[in-house]
């Protein structure tokens, strides 16, 4: 197979899909192109294909195709400006296929399916480098609360930890181990996307303690964030002052 000619992007990490253009053998400045995209996930395009067609595929296993070069012949484009704006804004690779005679058609789709093919490889080759088996069902779930909570904003990350703290608070009267666990773990995966002046040191191990003394001073906390995030220091204060009250005599 012939070494692929990146323009733009690289060799070692393909994006999937990429503008691939000839030069004219007779006009240097004549261009032609075609697009590949390599299919992300599996799929058997002969469930898609009408069975009076399928004779006329020949042999090809098109169970087996995992991309597609469209159109099949390079077809005339614009300069070569046009092509890197395009690639650039699509975010597309760019690879140059070398040479091409306009009236050889056999020979320019033997090299379109040529590139596809090594294009193709060379994805797979690293899409399975970047795949992570995660070890338990749970880093999962967790990765994708992480997620979540990156996106929500700061009085919606409050709301949620409000929730997980009733939620705990469920799971201890019900005697629910596991829900324990897991909501406790929520609540530490939530804290790390709260600011510091929240003091989350001394708010966590409340959350987590379910007794009636620290169940009122949990609420407290709670308040105080929701007073620091409206800008409501009056309330704040007030906040502290009972605060100071109830851990004065414990």
């Amino acid at each position: 197979m012939q070494q692929l000619v990146f323009e733009i992007g690289h060799a070692d990490h393909p994006r999937g899909h990429a503008l691939v253009y000839y030069r004219d053998g007779l006009d240097n400045q004549k261009l032609y192109a075609t697009y590949i995209v390599v299919f992300p996930i599996r799929v058997n395009l002969s469930k898609y294909v009408p069975p009076f067609l399928a004779g006329s595929l020949g042999t090809t296993d098109i169970s087996e195709i995992s991309s597609v070069p469209m159109p099949p012949v390079p077809e005339e484009c614009e300069t070569y400006e046009r092509l890197i704006q395009l690639a650039q804004s699509r975010g597309d690779d760019l690879i140059y296929g070398g040479i091409q005679s306009a009236g050889d058609i056999p020979a320019a789709m033997n090299s379109v399916n040529e590139i596809a093919q090594r294009y193709t490889a060379m994805w797979k080759q690293f899409d399975d480098s970047q795949q992570l088996i995660l070890p338990e069902a749970v880093e999962e779930g967790v990765a994708v609360n992480e997620v979540m909570y990156s996106l929500l904003s700061e009085h919606d990350k409050l709301n949620e930890l409000s929730q997980l703290i009733v939620r705990l608070r469920f799971a201890s009267e019900g005697h629910d181990t596991q829900l324990q666990r897991e909501t406790q773990d929520e609540i530490h995966t939530l804290v790390n996307y709260l600011p510091a002046r929240y003091d989350m040191e001394r708010f966590v191990p409340l959350a987590l303690d379910t007794s009636e003394t620290t169940t009122k001073l949990t609420q407290l906390y709670m308040e105080r964030m929701y007073g620091l995030s409206n800008g409501d220091t009056d309330r704040v204060r007030r906040i502290d002052l009972e605060i100071k009250a109830i851990e004065g005599s414990v």
